[in-house]
């Protein structure tokens, strides 16, 4: 990982915002280089540069970073899979079949909004449990009330165990929290979700800022990324702590036969059987009569299936099966499953065509 400071910031004593400030603090927080957030929620297509990283710890302009980079090893001079147009200001994927353990961060961050004191005491238990493991973990009070707890590495790290660590800590930490940046393993394509950076020049009085977990006391910009830098957490103490995390038990009702459920109505159409059972009830409800497993896919197409095979055609069990991946969100935590994405409708079409072909074989 490269890093743009040297010891003669140690001896610095004058510690204003220079671009050398703004090159030490951008490579704390290093993530897509093409694109950062806006204070107001948006997404700039514009390189993330000193410059701007100036303006942010000036005050002229709060940002945020987007964590996660496709293969960062294997292009030079950026990330692999991304290319800029000639205008520098959008990046477009140049490979079509992403992989998962291919998606890299070099921090993480869980979000805890739970109220001032709440907050307080969920996000020092992470810290102290981080600590246990070895890992430096950094408190942040965020600007509302809230905190957020940050975790640097030495080198890139497949963004699902960044996650899956987070996740253990907070499990075993317990208390509720809002969010873990990164917030997805992988992405159809960049740049994600962001994270609002701390220290920049207009944040509210005591906030957006490190602070001591211990005495409360704020740290400088430059001790935090001084120390910051000194203290990134290695790869082996990361998937330590990945390995304490439990896959959540499914809270599934008592099992119950669904092959005969009445015909009801739902938004003006018919639907029955199994059907029925699925959208109304969701995946738990099917699972625990079948034995199978939980993922996003499978229950889309046992749903198409059940269509199918109750005799409807193939618009209908399209239109319904949209809609049913578009309430997955009450159901997994990852949501939809091709809502949004780019291919999103051809991967649709694939999976009812799929479905379709099944469903005819059992006829």
């Amino acid at each position: 990982m490269d890093v743009f400071w040297s010891q003669e910031l140690h001896g610095n004593k004058a510690r204003s915002m220079d671009s050398t400030a703004a090159k030490v603090f951008g490579n704390v927080f290093q993530g897509f280089p093409y694109a950062y957030g806006t204070d107001s929620g948006g997404c700039r297509w514009i390189p993330v540069s000193t410059e701007l990283l100036e303006h942010h710890l000036e005050g002229s302009e709060m940002i945020g970073i987007y964590p996660m980079v496709y293969d960062p090893h294997k292009q030079e001079g950026g990330p692999a899979g991304f290319i800029q147009s000639s205008s520098d200001t959008k990046a477009r994927p140049i490979y079509p079949d992403m992989k998962r353990e291919l998606w890299m961060c070099t921090w993480g961050a869980i979000d805890i909004d739970e109220g001032e004191e709440e907050s307080e005491i969920i996000a020092k238990n992470a810290i102290k449990l981080f600590s246990a493991l070895g890992i430096t973990g950094w408190l942040e009070r965020s600007r509302s009330k809230g905190y957020h707890v940050w975790v640097f590495t030495e080198q890139w790290t497949p963004t699902h165990l960044m996650r899956k660590a987070l996740q253990a800590v907070m499990q075993l930490a317990g208390g509720d929290y809002d969010a873990v940046y990164p917030k997805s393993d992988s992405l159809d394509g960049p740049p994600g979700n962001y994270m609002r950076l701390p220290y920049g020049g207009n944040r509210p009085a005591g906030r957006q800022i490190m602070v001591n977990p211990d005495t409360g006391e704020a740290y400088d910009i430059w001790d935090f990324i001084i120390e910051a830098e000194a203290e990134r957490t290695p790869l082996e103490d990361l998937e330590r702590a990945a390995e304490l995390y439990q896959h959540p038990e499914p809270d599934l009702p008592p099992p119950r036969d669904y092959s005969k459920a009445p015909l009801m109505k739902v938004d003006g159409s018919r639907l029955r059987g199994l059907a029925l059972v699925m959208y109304r009830d969701g995946p738990h409800a099917y699972y625990s009569t079948q034995g199978a497993g939980h993922g996003r896919h499978g229950f889309l197409n046992r749903f198409a299936r059940a269509m199918f095979e109750s005799g409807f055609e193939r618009g209908d069990v399209m239109s319904w099966t949209n809609d049913l991946d578009s309430r997955l969100g009450q159901w997994y935590e990852e949501g939809p499953k091709f809502m949004g994405r780019r291919d999103g409708d051809r991967q649709m079409e694939r999976l009812v065509d799929n479905a379709q072909k099944i469903a005819t074989k059992h006829v």
